[in-house]
């Protein structure tokens, strides 16, 4: 089955987004052998190079999907271009005021679920801006989590229903929410990463990784999908945490669906250290890994983590604020191929 995964370039410096176009199927054949994905819209000047990269290469008008990974305006934002000049089967998204019970549940200040929902749409405007078009364009809209199919060749990994509602109240933007302990740890990590960069020496036969870092809750959040294309294996991540891909790889295991056999693997968070360990990238492996990142700073990809994953004998490459293709069984581009990232042998603490 041919496949390709085109990655837009999003963001500029430490500001990095994920736009990304993939179609499967007999890629030499008609349209109506094909499948066609957008995975997160990045900023709207990426959900602009979403629509052309469509058109001009699957030409083709029409994504039968679109995923939406989770709240973030780097990954959100270019959906609104996608929804407006594209003709698209499904949106799936997450829609925290479909959830105003358990919202409300855990406020400390007393809210109706009207007021609750208005105050929702008004500090997640981007999400309701979304919804909006979509409604107006006629595109139903179902929330992607497990258990919620696809069809036959896309699964949903995570997150369920009940670990999503379990982290609403630590978004960022949900009104009154309790500070918790995850909120109180990432206040605490963005102190430490203010403070000056110390490099480590790395080896193959060290492990440098930590299974204990934070992430937050809007990350953890994340979509999680996997395609199997006869057999090739593909895990998107969006911006999942430990917590959220260690639930993920439990799933799969549990149906005889293991990750560490993947053919593909789209690096969490930009290839942020906080968002992957030693133990999880045990079970989660893969031929060939991409990080999607503008490669301008130590942080996005962490050195740490694309040594980590060569150390595990996945080829990686950072897409660097260019357009990047995978592709198996699919029609030549004629573009150059770019360089895997090399091993570091000084990496950042």
């Amino acid at each position: 089955m041919g496949l390709q995964i085109d990655y837009m370039p999003v963001g500029t410096g430490e500001k990095c987004g994920d736009a990304i176009a993939l179609r499967y199927g007999n890629l030499y054949g008609s349209r109506n052998e094909q499948t066609v994905v957008i995975i997160d819209g990045g900023t709207k000047d990426s959900g602009q190079k979403l629509v052309d990269t469509v058109k001009s290469h699957y030409e083709t008008d029409t994504v039968d999907y679109v995923f939406s990974t989770h709240l973030d305006s780097d990954h959100l934002s270019g959906l609104t271009v996608v929804l407006e000049q594209l003709t698209v089967g499904k949106l799936f998204m997450h829609v925290p005021w479909e959830h105003l019970d358990e919202i409300s549940s855990l406020l400390e200040e007393d809210f109706t679920n009207d007021e609750l929902e208005q105050k929702l749409k008004e500090d997640l405007e981007l999400i309701y801006e979304v919804e909006s078009i979509a409604f107006e364009k006629g595109v139903p809209i179902e929330e992607p989590f497990v258990g919620v199919p696809v069809n036959d060749n896309i699964a949903i990994l995570g997150p369920t229903k009940e670990y999503y509602e379990t982290l609403l109240c630590d978004f960022r933007n949900t009104p009154d929410a309790k500070k918790s302990a995850i909120e109180q740890a990432l206040e605490a990590v963005k102190r430490a990463a203010e403070e000056t960069v110390e490099w480590l020496d790395d080896r193959f036969d060290l492990d440098l990784l930590n299974d204990d870092e934070i992430t937050a809750a809007e990350n953890n959040s994340s979509v999680i999908l996997t395609f199997n294309l006869d057999g090739y294996k593909l895990l998107f991540t969006g911006d999942a945490g430990i917590e959220a891909l260690t639930a993920a790889a439990d799933l799969a295991e549990s149906v005889n669906y293991p990750l560490s056999d993947l053919k593909f693997l789209h690096v969490p968070h930009h290839g942020s250290k906080h968002n992957v360990g030693s133990s999880i990238l045990k079970r989660v492996k893969a031929g060939t890994s991409f990080v999607s990142a503008t490669g301008e700073t130590s942080k996005h990809p962490s050195k740490k983590v694309t040594n980590a994953l060569i150390k595990h004998g996945s080829i990686v490459y950072v897409t660097r604020g260019r357009f990047v293709l995978h592709h198996n069984e699919a029609p030549d581009r004629g573009w150059n191929t770019i360089l895997a990232e090399e091993f570091h042998e000084k990496v950042e603490n």
